[in-house]
């Protein structure tokens, strides 16, 4: 709005640039990294490698701070009146362009008075299943029998797998990158499909997340019918193993 240029670095720290490339001024408001900006009229919004979304006048001075993401804020954007900032696992939030202002904190107290005329608590029931599966291969009655009997009334299923794969080679790959933890094996999703058959994904489940760390793997479907609540999936693979790099099924 005024001309000026922004730029943040590795330390928090924001440049404040005019048109001519000459630096008028700094600001660290933050010790995490600057990863994105956005901006909308005379508001300067900023991700940070914390998940901390600040917003900024174009005096540099910060009108509010929130941890918006447990992950780095990757990514911001405008979509009508909201700017939507993306986390590093994938989780996407909207804030309100005008917020925060005055009406904020009225909106906030009056919805906490009618907090229970709008909520309703219900019990949900979660099964979590772990199986050390020595490299072998996914057999659909054993699983039936694991997983089968016991899914009939629960709303989420978060299954861990240990030995999905174990040969040298692979376990070098995990390590060298991590694109096995994003995309998943071929084996760890052989083993992924076979249990979401079981459950029945697709008509009853629906799969939301997975995470895969060398021979590591956890997995986590929804029904159906609760999809629309759950959101904001946070995955992550934390190498505990050897030299921390690995995993560690102990």
């Amino acid at each position: 709005a005024d001309g000026t240029i922004w730029s943040g670095c590795s330390n928090g720290l924001l440049l404040q640039w005019d048109g001519n490339g000459n630096r008028i001024q700094d600001f660290n408001h933050h010790p995490s990294a600057v990863l994105c900006f956005c901006t909308h009229g005379t508001r300067l919004w900023v991700g940070y490698a914390s998940g901390v979304v600040q917003l900024l006048d174009l005096d540099g001075n910060i009108i509010k701070g929130w941890v918006a993401h447990s992950s780095p804020v990757i990514k911001m954007a405008i979509g009508g009146d909201y700017v939507f900032s993306l986390a590093g696992h994938g989780g996407i939030r909207g804030w309100h362009i005008t917020s925060p202002g005055p009406i904020d904190n009225i909106m906030r107290s009056a919805l906490a008075v009618k907090e229970l005329s709008y909520t309703r608590e219900e019990n949900l029931k979660i099964l979590v299943g772990t199986w050390n599966v020595g490299q072998g291969k996914p057999v659909h009655e054993a699983l039936k029998t694991w997983l089968g009997s016991a899914i009939s009334d629960v709303g989420i299923v978060v299954v861990g797998l240990q030995e999905v794969e174990m040969g040298a080679g692979f376990l070098a790959m995990s390590v060298a990158k991590e694109t096995v933890g994003l995309e998943g094996s071929a084996i760890g999703n052989l083993w992924q499909d076979a249990v979401g058959r079981v459950i029945e994904e697709g008509p009853i489940f629906e799969r939301v997340g997975s995470r895969q760390l060398a021979g590591l793997l956890v997995a986590i479907w929804v029904r159906k019918d609760l999809r629309m609540h759950v959101g904001d999936l946070d995955v992550a693979a934390v190498a505990c193993g050897l030299g921390r790099t690995i995993g560690n099924k102990g």
